[in-house]
């Protein structure tokens, strides 16, 4: 039953090969690149991770953006843009309890990445963990 399966499969596919001309895969391929390059000039909504250094610690923030495909997936993959904040670009609350020890508010947080941002659309950051500070 196999061998049967296997001879049958073979048959068809050297049939194909005789049909296929190379000249048709490469407008198939052309044409899928450009349906693909059609489909990342709308407008998306994903979640992103940026890198962040706050005072020389450095985090990982997932931010939610909308921007076109192109953008996301060249800021996703390809550029990987560290964002260098200081103390004062963000505003720090205390942590109850743990001296030294700061939370960065999210309002902020996501003010200071969408100015280094320009391409994207932050919508929403991802809470930030403690950082710990000496005055």
């Amino acid at each position: 039953m196999t061998q049967q399966i296997l001879k049958r499969g073979k048959e068809i596919a050297g049939s194909l090969r005789r049909r296929i001309t190379p000249a048709f895969l490469v407008a198939l391929f052309l044409s899928f690149i450009f349906w693909y390059s059609g489909k990342l000039s709308y407008t998306y909504t994903a979640e992103v991770p940026i890198s962040v250094t706050i005072e020389g610690e450095r985090h990982r923030v997932t931010c939610v953006v909308e921007g076109t495909g192109h953008n996301i997936i060249s800021t996703r993959y390809f550029k990987r843009k560290k964002v260098k904040l200081r103390r004062t670009d963000v505003e720090m609350l205390p942590v109850e309890g743990v001296s030294d020890t700061y939370q960065v508010t999210s309002e902020s947080l996501h003010n200071a990445i969408a100015v280094r941002n320009a391409n994207l659309k932050i919508i929403s950051v991802s809470a930030l963990p403690y950082i710990c500070l000496e005055d």
